[in-house]
């Protein structure tokens, strides 16, 4: 489990979407690693307690569901469960075609392999898909992501700090049609952002960047995983082939104030049910996720 520095952050009591106050909390920031999570064995780590002198407690972000009660009062902590979602991820054991006839019907094989060759025959007779991987190609990579939506060179250069930042983007005669951009960390691969031209989504542009960026993927026997992060959305089920329960779990010190902090947060939730607040982590806390992914 890796842990980030202590960071200051407010839980915000909201009732009924009007803002009450907040509890300013200092925290450590855990979180746990993809192939960390898939080898088992984090629950100790999880319920071990708060020995860091100068912190209220700690914010497991990015962890397995350990099946905790949302709001569980223990001897020497107090935990809340802020959220569970959804943890995608795409193992690259195997080659790229025991991946696909595994993963989808022949069906839709047939169809992948009917718009890749669509894509071909209209733009240029071959699928013309780029990679950059070094520091000095990174600056040609945001500018044609920031053509598709994508995010600027100076965050990709930031990234560099958690890994190497990895780019595809697929052409059209030249004109930059969809991209993709990955994070690798040692064995582990973080997907960070896609992008696809509207005007290139009946060519289904950005699902030929995203097959064929994992078509060599597959072919780079250091990569293991794809971790697409806890959350849920289309391209996650599209393309991950397996998936585990994922908990951000708040743990503070037994005192009496983070006692009546948590009991009256954990009252505000239950009266907002069926509320979007009642389901939205905090956003300083998501943008703490953010950081500690």
């Amino acid at each position: 489990m890796n842990s980030a520095p202590e960071r200051l952050v407010s839980l915000p009591l909201v009732l009924r979407g009007k803002h009450l106050f907040s509890v300013s909390l200092r925290l450590a920031v855990r979180e746990v690693s993809l192939p960390e999570a898939l080898a088992g064995g984090v629950a100790d780590n999880l319920s071990a307690p708060i020995t860091r002198a100068g912190v209220d407690g700690s914010l497991l972000c990015r962890i397995p569901d350990p099946g905790w009660r949302t709001h569980t009062l223990y001897d020497d902590r107090i935990s809340y469960v802020l959220a569970r979602d959804t943890w995608h991820y795409l193992s690259l054991a195997g080659s790229y075609e025991v991946f696909l006839e595994n993963r989808y019907s022949a069906k839709t094989r047939e169809s992948f392999a009917r718009d890749e060759a669509r894509f071909a025959a209209q733009f240029g007779g071959a699928l013309d898909l780029r990679e950059y991987r070094s520091l000095a190609e990174l600056a040609e990579f945001a500018a044609c992501a920031g053509q598709l939506g994508g995010t600027a060179d100076a965050d990709l250069r930031r990234m560099t700090d958690q890994g190497t930042p990895i780019g595809f983007v697929l052409f059209a005669n030249g004109v930059p049609a969809a991209c993709l951009a990955l994070l690798s960390q040692g064995d582990t691969l973080q997907y960070v952002f896609a992008g696809e031209r509207d005007d290139f989504r009946q060519w289904s542009a950005g699902a030929i960047v995203h097959l064929q960026a994992i078509r060599r993927l597959f072919a780079d026997p250091r990569n293991r995983y794809v971790d697409f992060r806890p959350g849920d959305c289309e391209v996650k089920r599209q393309f991950a082939n397996g998936a585990l329960r994922s908990a951000v779990v708040l743990n503070l010190r037994r005192t009496l104030r983070n006692r009546l902090a948590l009991s009256a947060y954990a009252f505000t939730r239950r009266l907002s049910a069926g509320r979007e607040e009642a389901d939205a982590v905090p956003e300083a806390i998501r943008e703490l996720q953010t950081v500690a992914g």
